[in-house]
C-alpha cells in the first residue's frame, strides 16, 4: 500500500503537466512573448531618449543650465564648475580634470560671470553625496558663497560632447579639441584632422586663470615645500621629467599618429641636458626629480644619473597603480601624489616629457619652464619655448571676442556633428559598446543628483542660445 501510494504521488503531476500541456505552452508562450515585447519596448524608448540627452547636451557651446533663486540677492551671476558630474565614471585622471576645469573657469569668466567650482565625485575624491567639496581638497576654493548667494546661477556639467563648437582657447578654425586635448606636438601638416598645437599664447592664457583660480590648498602648499626643501632643490638646478610608458599610454599616442618614444630616448635627453648645464654652471648642483608610472624607470635612471641626483616621491605606480581602481579609499591619496608631482616638476628650471596631461598642466604651472619634448622636433621646441606675442590681459580679451561670436554664429556645421553624434550614440547603444559617447552620457545622468542645478538638469532644461545671449547682455 505504501509503495502503491509513493507510486501515485511521482505520478500525478506528469499527468496532470501531460493533460493540460497546450494551455501551459500556450501560456509560456505567451509569458516569452510578453516579455520580449516589454524588453525591446524598453530598449527602443532607451534609444530614443539617447538621442533626446545627445540632442540636449549638444543644444549649446556646453551643457548649461540656470537656475533661479529668489532668495538670492547678489546680482552677479553664479557660474558652477561642475566637470566631475560627467567626467569621472571612467578613470578620467587627475590632470585632465584639471585642465576640463580650467577651460569651463575660462569660459565662465569670458562670458562675464563668477566661477566656484565643484567637485562632488570622481577617482581621485572621497566618497560622494557627503556634501564635500573635493576641489578645495587640492585648491583653495573661490567664491563659494556666491553659489547660494547668487540670484542666477549657471552650471556648467559635464564637457561636451566633442566637437560641436570651439573651445575658448581654440584659435585655428581647422584644429579641434578643448584644452585637454591640445598637443605639444603640430600635427597640422600630418594628418587631415588634428587637435590644436600647444603655444606660447595658450601657455600665458592658461598661466592667467592659474594664477588666479587655481592656487594650491595650504595642505597641498606645505607637502610640496616640505619635500622641495628636504633635498635641497632650492640650491641646485633642477630637471624635472615625466616618462609615460605603460602600454594604455603607447596606445593612446598610436590612436593620435604619434609613436611613443623608449626610455632610451628620454635617458638621451636628460644626459644631453645635465652636460649642457654642467658646462654652462660648473660647480652647480644638477638635480633629476622623476616622475613616472613605472618603478623600472626610476631603477634606470638611478643606476645612470646616481641615486643621490635622482628624486621622487613615494607614490603607486606599476601594478600598485592598476589596483588603486579597484579600491576607493585610495583615490585622494593618488590625487595628491600626481599633485605632488605636479607642482614639483613646475619648480623646476627644466621639463623632459613627452606627450601627457600631467605635463600640460605643469607647463601651465610655471610660464618660465623650459620644454624638453622628446618626440619634438626644431620648430616644436620653438613654439613651446617662445614667447607670447601678446600679453595675459588682452589674450584674455581676444578668448571673450571668441567666445561671444561662437555664441552669436552658430557653426554651419553643427546639424552634422549633432547627426553624427547620433549616430554614434545608438552604434555603441545596439552593439553594446561603451565608447565615448554612450560613456560620457551614461556618466553625466548617473552622477547629476550631486548638481547644484540637478533639478533643472533631470528635466534636460538646458539653456538656448538665445538665453545665453541675454545672460551675457549681446
Amino acid at each position: 500500500m505504501a509503495d502503491q501510494c509513493t507510486e501515485i504521488r511521482h505520478s500525478f503531476p506528469s499527468k496532470m503537466l501531460l493533460k493540460h500541456r497546450r494551455p501551459i505552452s500556450l501560456l509560456v508562450v505567451l509569458l516569452l512573448a510578453a516579455g520580449c515585447i516589454y524588453f525591446t519596448a524598453g530598449y527602443i524608448s532607451y534609444g530614443f531618449r539617447a538621442i533626446r540627452y545627445t540632442n540636449m547636451v549638444m543644444q549649446t557651446p556646453k551643457p548649461v543650465v540656470i537656475h533661479h533663486n529668489p532668495r538670492g540677492k547678489n546680482e552677479s551671476i553664479a557660474c558652477v564648475v561642475e566637470n566631475s558630474v560627467g567626467g569621472s565614471c571612467d578613470g578620467l585622471g587627475f590632470a585632465s580634470m584639471v585642465l576640463q576645469t580650467i577651460d569651463d573657469i575660462t569660459t565662465c569668466l569670458a562670458r562675464g560671470f563668477v566661477p566656484t567650482v565643484i567637485w562632488a565625485d570622481c577617482d581621485y575624491c572621497g566618497p560622494p553625496g557627503n556634501g564635500q567639496n573635493y576641489w578645495t581638497w587640492y585648491f583653495e576654493g573661490r567664491n563659494e558663497d556666491i553659489v547660494q548667494e547668487a540670484k542666477t546661477r549657471v552650471c556648467m556639467g559635464p564637457h561636451r560632447i566633442p566637437y560641436t563648437t570651439p573651445s575658448v582657447y581654440l584659435t585655428q578654425p581647422e584644429a579641434r579639441g578643448e584644452l585637454v586635448d591640445f598637443r605639444f606636438v603640430d600635427m597640422k601638416n600630418k594628418v587631415t584632422e588634428y587637435f590644436q598645437p600647444i603655444t606660447a599664447e595658450t601657455r600665458a592664457l592658461v598661466n592667467y586663470v592659474i594664477s588666479g583660480y587655481l592656487k594650491p590648498s595650504a595642505r597641498m602648499t606645505n607637502m610640496v615645500d616640505s619635500f622641495y626643501q628636504s633635498y635641497h632643490m632650492a640650491d641646485s638646478i633642477n630637471i624635472g621629467v615625466h616618462v609615460r610608458l605603460k602600454e594604455g599610454h603607447a596606445r593612446e599616442m598610436k590612436l593620435y599618429h604619434q609613436t611613443p618614444p623608449k626610455l632610451q630616448e628620454f635617458l638621451q635627453v636628460v644626459e644631453r641636458l645635465t652636460n649642457d648645464i654642467a658646462a654652462k654652471h660648473p660647480g652647480r648642483e644638477i638635480r633629476i626629480f622623476l616622475a613616472s608610472d613605472l618603478d623600472e624607470v626610476i631603477k634606470e635612471f638611478k643606476s645612470k644619473f646616481g641615486k643621490d641626483r635622482v628624486l621622487h616621491i613615494g607614490a603607486f605606480r606599476g601594478e600598485t597603480l592598476e589596483d588603486h581602481w579597484q579600491r576607493k579609499d585610495t583615490g585622494q591619496l593618488l590625487g595628491d601624489q600626481v599633485f605632488s608631482d605636479i607642482l614639483l616638476m613646475s619648480k623646476c628650471d627644466h621639463l623632459v616629457h613627452d606627450e601627457s596631461n600631467v605635463a600640460s598642466v605643469t607647463y601651465y604651472f610655471n610660464p618660465n619652464l623650459q620644454s624638453h619634448y622628446v618626440s619634438g622636433n626644431a620648430a616644436d621646441f620653438r613654439r613651446l619655448n617662445a614667447q607670447p606675442r601678446f600679453d595675459p590681459e588682452e589674450l584674455f580679451r581676444q578668448a571673450v571676442a571668441r567666445e561671444t561670436r561662437n555664441m552669436v554664429l552658430p557653426d554651419w556645421k553643427d546639424s552634422w556633428v549633432r547627426f553624427n553624434a547620433w549616430f554614434r550614440v545608438l552604434g555603441e547603444f545596439w552593439f553594446f559598446e561603451k565608447g565615448l559617447y554612450m560613456g560620457d552620457l551614461t556618466c553625466f545622468y548617473k552622477n547629476i543628483k550631486w548638481s547644484k542645478c540637478r533639478n533643472e538638469f533631470l528635466r534636460s532644461k538646458f539653456v538656448s542660445n538665445s538665453h545665453m545671449k541675454e545672460l551675457t547682455g549681446l
